[in-house]
């Protein structure tokens, strides 16, 4: 058990020995030891008064008990060292290791990054965002850049160095919906504008992204041999390289190297893309796409081109909006939610009910239908047992 003592009373080597008054005001001191009985590591935590450190003696009994027990000093080292440390040993795909960083290095660590593991609290969480937002920053942008603390914080949590997620209770910039506003996406005529405005040999890619629902990465690492009979297999997508390299090829957003999905092919698309490696052929590995160089378009250039066109035409959309349309379109017309999910390649259905789940077609009519007839069945079973009821009760009369 605990022990609780003022060394003023008992430890020669104390500055405040000898004291001879009951209530001095001096510290007190809690031993105890760390799980393991009597091989357990004593520790002494000193405290202002009897009461505090009676109920952390008491406290640390406790979680010794229930397995819950932290060793104080684990957590006891700052933020900015603990960061470096955790994001060494994250298996990150490149663009997302870069986020991270910029995220930690930008806001999170200029912020907290001098404060200890164990000393930040929700409050300091809320402060945070308080002052990224004061900064100008969106809820999706503080989201964002809060990501690796909250999965670092979630580490120690795991890893025993902290007690709780500072995360818990903390409340920060509400984001808004994810919901789609159909009504603000592009018409089918309107694809075909932006195509027609577009680089010839880069035209195609307008109608790949609106038919098969794809991120511009992926778009621009489609090779003709992954166009089957009547889907097209998506594996890989360009990604940004590193300071002063080229666009590279990685894995699938969400997705490990050598995962893929596949999405049904119209006839007139593939015919299309016939048309197109016809005329323009193709890169080194068969992409459909090539910048000026012959090598892979980089997806801030594609989205340079993008925008270019869409100034042009007096619009106002992104290539996104075209995987929008793609779901859209889909959704609209009463194909399942969850195969679109799947073409799209969510992380989780969830993601796709709360961006489109409103486009799905009303079901209210159906069900009012569905409902009708099986009450309506079961109204006219009951009746028809409560009637011969009453005629063998009244033949027995």
């Amino acid at each position: 058990m605990a022990s609780v003592w003022q060394k003023c009373k008992t430890d020669k080597k104390s500055k405040e020995y000898p004291c001879t008054k009951t209530r001095c005001g001096h510290a007190w001191t809690v031993r105890y030891r760390e799980p393991g009985g009597r091989a357990g590591r004593q520790r002494e935590k000193t405290l202002p008064t009897k009461r505090e450190a009676e109920d952390y003696g008491v406290k640390v009994e406790n979680d010794k008990r229930e397995g819950v027990y932290l060793d104080p000093k684990r957590g006891a080292v700052p933020l900015r060292v603990y960061a470096e440390k955790w994001l060494e040993r994250q298996h990150l795909a490149e663009n997302t290791q870069g986020v991270y960083e910029r995220g930690l290095r930008l806001h999170v660590l200029p912020a907290l990054g001098n404060r200890l593991l164990t000393s930040i609290r929700p409050e300091d969480i809320e402060r945070l965002g308080k002052e990224m937002t004061n900064q100008g920053l969106s809820a999706e942008s503080v989201d964002s850049y809060t990501t690796p603390l909250r999965a670092l914080f979630k580490s120690a949590v795991a890893n025993g160095d902290i007690p709780r997620h500072p995360f818990d209770g903390a409340k920060l910039p509400k984001k808004p919906s994810k919901a789609v506003d159909e009504t603000q996406l592009p018409s089918g005529q309107q694809v075909q504008d932006i195509a027609d405005e577009f680089r010839r040999d880069w035209a195609l890619s307008v109608w790949i992204m609106a038919a098969l629902g794809l991120r511009t990465g992926e778009m621009l690492a489609l090779r003709e041999s992954d166009f089957l009979d009547d889907r097209v297999r998506v594996r890989r997508q360009v990604t940004r390289g590193k300071k002063g390299q080229g666009p590279k090829i990685g894995p699938l957003k969400h997705r490990q190297v050598g995962d893929w999905r596949d999405i049904p092919l119209p006839t007139n698309l593939r015919d299309a893309v016939a048309a197109h490696v016809a005329e323009y052929g193709t890169g080194p590995n068969g992409e459909l796409f090539q910048a000026t160089n012959g090598g892979l378009v980089r997806t801030t250039d594609y989205s340079a081109a993008f925008r270019k066109v869409i100034k042009t035409l007096g619009f106002k959309w992104s290539p996104h909006d075209l995987r929008h349309w793609f779901a859209s379109t889909a959704l609209s017309n009463g194909l399942p939610l969850l195969d679109v999910s799947r073409w799209l390649g969510h992380k989780s259905i969830n993601e796709t009910a709360d961006t489109y789940g409103h486009l799905t077609p009303d079901s209210t009519a159906r069900a009012v239908s569905v409902m009708d007839v099986a009450i309506s069945r079961h109204r006219e079973d009951a009746a028809t047992t409560q009637h011969r009821a009453e005629l063998v009760l009244t033949e027995a009369a």
